[in-house]
């Protein structure tokens, strides 16, 4: 076998198709190029070597792997991995211990689902979201990582690669559903409203009181009318 440099390949195209899969890392060629996400990785591992980071290193790219490109039906955009000891599992507001809720935003979910669906009551709501990716819902947190004690420090380094995602969907994957919680997500609208389907409403973790989200009754709806399908939240 040919000796390969691992210090210039370490961060080459087999690790994205690895990490990401095979057309998402096609479709994100040239920011996965640039010097920027070289740049990016070195810096996300020298965080995992010398601090407490969410999620494991193993699942920064869940939301990819478990929702391919040719899924893509539904975008739920938040914010950040919670930063329980317990929790984050690579997917926005999923929640990899299913016998504890270490995110007060996915009980909240929870609740809502359960009240639109059965009739309050349902013991068969996966905490860790992973059903939803399967189903075609790609879960991005608008920052992949974050430090035990959250002082913000990986919220800019993420934000040119999540732009390029949110870029090559609103590209090539027109008539996807985003559903945008909390005001700040909501500012990406005018972005994506063009050739897509926007449905916003307030962010969980604002709410005080019951959180009545209308969105998974409203994107059921424009799939039956696009799809012939609905999700099974």
């Amino acid at each position: 076998k040919n000796l390969i440099n691992n210090k210039t390949m370490k961060f080459g195209k087999q690790f994205w198709i690895e990490s990401l899969g095979k057309k998402w890392a096609l479709n994100l060629k040239e920011i996965l190029k640039s010097p920027y996400a070289e740049k990016l990785m070195k810096f996300i591992e020298k965080e995992y070597d010398t601090n407490s980071i969410k999620p494991s290193k193993g699942d920064i790219f869940k939301a990819f792997k478990l929702c391919p490109w040719d899924s893509v039906r539904i975008v739920i955009l938040g914010h950040k991995p919670h930063s329980n000891v317990f929790g984050a599992n690579g997917l926005a507001f999923g929640d990899s211990c299913s016998s504890t809720f270490s995110s007060p935003n996915l009980c909240r979910i929870m609740d809502c689902i359960e009240r639109e669906y059965y009739d309050g009551f349902n013991l068969d709501f996966d905490h860790t979201l992973e059903s939803w990716a399967k189903q075609g819902i790609l879960l991005l947190n608008r920052q992949l990582t974050v430090k035990e004690t959250d002082n913000g420090t990986h919220t800019k380094p993420w934000g040119k690669f999540i732009s390029a995602v949110l870029n090559v969907l609103n590209e090539y994957k027109s008539g996807t559903i985003y559903i945008l919680w909390g005001k700040e997500n909501q500012k990406l609208a005018p972005y994506l409203e063009k050739n897509n389907h926007i449905l916003k409403f307030d962010h969980p973790e604002d709410s005080y009181k019951d959180w009545h989200c209308p969105n998974f009754k409203e994107a059921d709806k424009l799939l039956m009318d696009l799809h012939g399908e609905t999700i099974k939240w």
